[in-house]
């Protein structure tokens, strides 16, 4: 593979320091293109730990980003022992792991590569915090709203995780006896991978748990930086908690992490752009703290993906990345190819694969490398700067198109004609999130928050005039994460037709399978619309305010069954006034 870059010779030997919103090192701008690690979990991963470091060097990246976490039960397989686990159990700490710690940042030293090291994990991948939660009696995390916020506010998880900071901040490298208090490898602790909370409560615990969390690794260590190690944000409330989260005096820098496959709200490279600018503009001149791109990537298994090329993707963030001053971009994740092991994400380090992505990070990486002084300059990007203040640059309401044609097979059933219409046939979908579900009870469209689904429908072509009534039939519930809401969250949906109200409704708290709702439109002049026009709309709206918590729209069974009487959103077109 040709990069071009040869193996750093310095061995890194100061401290990251934040000046403003941007880095320094030893008086020099420091920003940087760098790569998450795939080196310490697995035996192969472990055995190969080398020749990742070796590639992030010879591809001049200045970063990485590791994961020193692993929890399991007590009597923890014995592969996942060798592999996997930091502690199997509160107490049963696995030295062989932390060992693979030392050798891994005595390494990173050698190559002028300083790491950023993840405490734990949000999800359940090597435990993370569900078996933090397990390990005080917390088994089923599904059955209730908001329990998995209670890693933030319970004491006893709060000692677990405590035990494993100050475990970490108290140990010497066995390999050469540097206290990791004092190791200038390490850049930053960073609190957890990923963190996301399910209600508002959880939200201000987490707040008052990265505060302490901070705090705890700054009595300790005050060599290294701290970040809290947040997902990011694409709700208007997630965005209101992502900038208090960061503002908070413990921590250093802003963090978030960007997969435009599992984003509504990048379907172009352009709305990436969006997000980035939002992203920057909040972290330099709202938060005032530099801000890191944790993770990003597209698949990487094609050579074009959502009409751009792949390779294109990555030079579009690199791009906006400098154009916007970010301090630093991770990709999602440097490893040797291992078969079945890997994913569509994988940036190998001993295969052709990824020699164009590489390719672009080393000129990149080499691109900063040439930046110096005691300064930096801020943006070039007009969309940003103070007198934006905290305005969005991303508008929060995904707007998913449906069904091109509306359902015309109207059927006469007891006096009247009735036309089914599938929940996932909407015409528009506009929410602050939306989609389809198929995979639970019941077949379901789902809008989050605030906007509403639109269904198309044809006036039964055997009616004569307008109807004396028309009725609808639909199954509907608020819409929440899963099946989790708590019991007083129900939501206000507005029904309107042809852009008139005709009903509102609070409908049932989402649990998956809602509630059936019958309404019977009898307002003369909506009847009268309706006989007049061929083509007609149905709506269902949620406009902001106290019980706006989106809406979900059920059909058909879905692939778990269990739900009797599911069936499509129903009209029924009554001609008799009896």
């Amino acid at each position: 593979m040709v990069l071009g870059l040869a193996l750093a010779a310095a061995v890194a030997t100061g401290f990251v320091r934040v000046e403003g919103a941007d880095f320094a090192l030893d008086g020099q701008s420091f920003r940087f293109v760098g790569a998450n690690l795939r080196v310490m979990h697995g035996q192969v991963y472990r055995e190969r730990y080398q020749e990742v470091l070796d590639a992030a060097a010879r591809d001049g990246l200045r970063v990485g980003r590791i994961w020193a976490l692993g929890e399991g039960e007590p009597d923890a397989e014995p592969w996942r022992r060798a592999e996997d686990l930091f502690r199997a159990g509160p107490d049963g700490w696995i030295e062989d792991a932390y060992r693979q710690l030392d050798r891994v940042l005595v390494a990173a030293r050698q190559r002028n590569l300083r790491m950023i090291v993840t405490l734990a994990n949000h999800w359940k991948d090597y435990g993370g915090a569900p078996q933090y939660l397990r390990w005080i009696g917390l088994d089923q995390l599904d059955s209730l709203f908001g329990l998995r916020d209670r890693f933030y506010s319970d004491p006893r998880v709060r000692r677990y995780y405590q035990a494993h900071i100050e475990r970490l901040l108290a140990r010497k490298n066995s390999i050469d006896g540097t206290l990791y208090a004092e190791e200038p490898a390490i850049l930053a602790w960073e609190l957890m991978n990923e963190s996301q909370v399910e209600a508002p409560d959880g939200a201000r615990a987490r707040r008052e748990w990265i505060a302490w969390a901070a705090g705890l690794i700054k009595a300790h260590d005050r060599n290294h930086l701290v970040a809290p190690g947040l997902l990011g944000y694409s709700l208007p409330e997630e965005r209101a908690d992502w900038i208090e989260s960061h503002k908070l005096p413990g921590v250093d820098y802003c963090d978030a992490h960007i997969y435009p496959k599992e984003s509504l709200r990048i379907r172009s490279p352009a709305d990436l752009d969006r997000l980035i600018d939002d992203q920057a503009q909040l972290a330099r001149y709202v938060i005032r703290k530099p801000l890191v791109i944790g993770e990003f990537a597209v698949p990487l298994g094609e050579a074009r993906w959502r009409g751009s090329d792949v390779a294109g993707w990555y030079r579009r963030l690199l791009a906006r990345a400098r154009l916007d001053a970010v301090a630093g971009v991770l990709v999602w994740i440097y490893e040797p190819h291992v078969g079945a092991g890997s994913g569509e994400y994988s940036i190998y380090t001993d295969t052709m694969r990824s020699a164009a992505i590489r390719t672009l990070l080393a000129q990149a990486a080499r691109a900063l490398a040439r930046v110096g002084g005691a300064g930096t300059a801020g943006p070039k990007n007009p969309l940003l700067g103070p007198a934006h203040d905290a305005h969005p640059l991303i508008d929060f309401h995904v707007e998913v198109p449906g069904e091109a044609a509306p359902p015309v097979e109207w059927a006469s059933k007891d006096g009247a004609l009735e036309l089914a219409i599938p929940a996932e046939a909407f015409t528009r979908g506009r929410w602050e999130h939306v989609g389809t579900w198929g995979l639970g009870e019941v077949v379901h469209a789902y809008g989050a928050r605030t906007g509403f689904f639109d269904y198309r429908f044809r006036r039964p072509p055997e009616a004569v005039g307008a109807p004396a009534r028309l009725q609808i039939h639909a199954r509907l519930s608020s819409e929440y994460p899963g099946t989790l809401s708590p019991p007083d969250g129900s939501s206000r949906v507005f029904v309107l037709i042809d852009g008139r109200e005709v009903a509102t409704l609070e409908a049932f708290p989402d649990d998956g399978r809602g509630r059936w709702y019958t309404i019977t439109v009898d307002d003369p002049g909506v009847l009268a619309a309706l006989g007049g026009a061929a083509t007609h709309t149905l709506r269902f709206e949620v406009r902001a305010g106290p019980d706006a918590h989106g809406v979900c729209v059920y059909g058909r069974a879905g692939q778990l069954g269990g739900v009797p009487d599911a069936a499509p959103l129903e009209l029924r077109w009554i001609t008799s006034r009896e």
